[in-house]
């Protein structure tokens, strides 16, 4: 029976692997039982061809099985390292988050003492203005008792720095009584003049 013969190339074709593989796959034991030469080449039968077939069957599975060990190893690596960065970029969300949540209380807060302090000096403002306007009346209002207490007749009552004195009073019993027009004339100034000294008694407390 016939005994074929592979060269080196044809079985690293076959096989898809290289020649110097091969060559050094070939030991001096695997020589003397599966070759020949035949001339500058080395022939290897079917047994030989099988037992390198067999050889890098065996290193290509154990090869398989480390590159899928391998690709098993960093595929958990990388799933790892997708959860840390996921739990990271979580993390970091929630500062934000927080952080915008702090901003926004603060912000309305600034708002609310803002409101506050405008009704503060709104409030301030109004006063102020009623009591310039009160300040104006009095003035206007003392202004022209005074031109009544200069018009009015000798003996009228004098009010000076919220005091005043009636003249009247001062009369001696032998002074005639004064006619009945110039008594209602009196107790209308007396009105009047009672009236002025209660505003600046007021005015006073007020300042």
């Amino acid at each position: 029976m016939k005994t074929n013969y592979y060269t080196i190339k044809q079985i690293a074709d076959e096989l898809g692997v290289t020649k110097p593989a091969i060559t050094k796959y070939m030991s001096k034991s695997f020589r003397s039982k599966y070759t020949k030469k035949q001339g500058n080449r080395i022939l290897i039968d079917e047994d030989g061809f099988a037992d390198i077939r067999q050889h890098f069957a065996d290193s290509s599975h154990v090869k398989t099985q480390t590159n899928r060990k391998v690709n098993d190893n960093l595929s958990q690596s990388k799933r790892k390292l997708f959860d840390n960065v996921n739990d990271d970029n979580r993390i970091a969300d929630q500062a934000y988050q927080d952080t915008l949540k702090a901003k926004d209380e603060t912000i309305e807060l600034l708002k609310k003492q803002l409101a506050t302090k405008d009704e503060q000096l709104a409030s301030m403002h109004k006063l102020m203005d009623q009591n310039q306007q009160l300040l104006l009346n009095t003035q206007a209002e003392n202004q022209r008792l005074l031109s009544l207490q200069e018009n009015s007749p000798e003996g009228s009552q004098n009010v000076q720095d919220g005091d005043f004195t009636d003249d009247s009073t001062k009369t001696t019993q032998d002074k005639k009584t004064p006619p009945e027009s110039s008594q209602k004339q009196s107790r209308d100034d007396q009105d009047i003049i009672n009236r002025l000294n209660k505003k600046k008694h007021w005015w006073n407390r007020l300042f």
